[in-house]
């Protein structure tokens, strides 16, 4: 993660104090949301050149500095704040988050392990303190980190992606399974549902699929039928409705619908119809020409080479290169 990703994300840490703070705090908070990081820059440094021991100034220019990706520069200032203000757990936290920018690794965590001893809620400091131990594979002890955060909030992604991160770390794979899905259940595309579907994957489900389309990587939760039948399962239609969005947004692209049935392939090709037309039928925008099908009476083989899987029933989609 970057650290402008980091500085959007927890954009509006201290925010709750800025009715405290004065001027100082407001206009620091407006540069933060309004991200208008470089005005915030030169404001904040005339305002440390005017009082050198105004801590939330030096805070104010080391959040502005790590915002633009210039993590040298902001830890001298996010230091002198911490100096002035030893005790203000946003400073010592946005403090580790600038030594892990700059590869002190160390000093991140005693950073976050002090903003904790000031403010054992620090939800971000909880986190981030997760990240650390989970780089450091002290898998337990992120666990351990991940699960405070999710009592606060149980829909926290990256606790609920990590969280399956560390049950891997410490082998406990059908945990680790269970913590994927969850994921997935709550966020279903992005970077971290690619990488959380092939964890799955490698754990022999394939109840999830990364296929991709055009030139994007997209994750899909896999076409599921009634038993021995072509009726698409209603709980399995959104991986059909995203495609069909896609293909409307790009009217040249042409996917290639293929499924796989054992010993029968008369199943498998009623099954590629019956996609095939639940997609032109939700969305009629889509051009039947976009939908080429296959089908096949055997089983799809998946995985590596060193370790596949044969998969009876299934669906793969397929980028047409024309």
């Amino acid at each position: 993660m970057s650290i402008s990703n980091i500085v959007s994300r927890v954009a509006l840490i201290g925010i709750f104090v800025v009715m405290v703070a004065g001027c100082t705090g407001v206009k620091g908070q407006y540069y933060l949301g309004m991200e208008k990081y470089s005005q915030g820059q030169k404001d904040f440094e005339q305002a440390v050149a005017e009082n050198p021991n105004d801590a939330m100034s030096h805070y104010f220019l080391g959040r502005m500095l790590l915002a633009q990706d210039k993590p040298e520069a902001a830890l001298k200032h996010l230091k002198k704040a911490v100096a002035l203000e030893p005790n203000d757990d946003d400073y010592q936290f946005w403090l580790g988050i600038n030594y892990w920018s700059v590869m002190d690794y160390k000093n991140e965590r005693k950073a976050y392990l002090r903003a904790l001893q000031l403010n054992p809620d620090s939800t971000y400091a909880h986190l981030y303190l997760g990240h650390n131990y989970l780089d450091k594979r002290e898998w337990q002890k992120a666990y351990d980190q991940y699960q405070i955060v999710l009592r606060k909030d149980e829909y926290d992604p990256e606790a609920l992606f990590n969280t399956a991160s560390a049950l891997h770390g410490m082998k406990r794979y059908k945990r680790e399974h269970k913590a994927l899905l969850r994921y997935l259940k709550y966020y279903p595309d992005g970077h971290l549902a690619l990488n959380a579907v092939a964890s799955l994957n490698k754990l022999g489900d394939y109840s999830w699929r990364n296929f991709y389309i055009g030139k994007r990587k997209v994750s899909f939760e896999t076409v599921k039928f009634e038993k021995e039948t072509a009726e698409i399962k209603t709980e399995t239609t959104a991986s059909l409705k995203l495609l069909g969005a896609m293909l409307k947004n790009a009217p040249n692209l042409s996917v290639n619908v293929v499924v796989y049935v054992k010993g029968n392939k008369s199943l498998a090709k009623s099954r590629a119809v019956a996609i095939k037309n639940y997609i032109t039928g939700y969305v009629p925008d889509v051009e039947r020409n976009q939908l080429p099908i296959s089908w096949f009476g055997q089983s799809e083989i998946v995985g590596s080479s060193n370790k596949t899987q044969n998969l009876p029933e299934s669906v793969r989609f397929i980028t047409k290169v024309n």
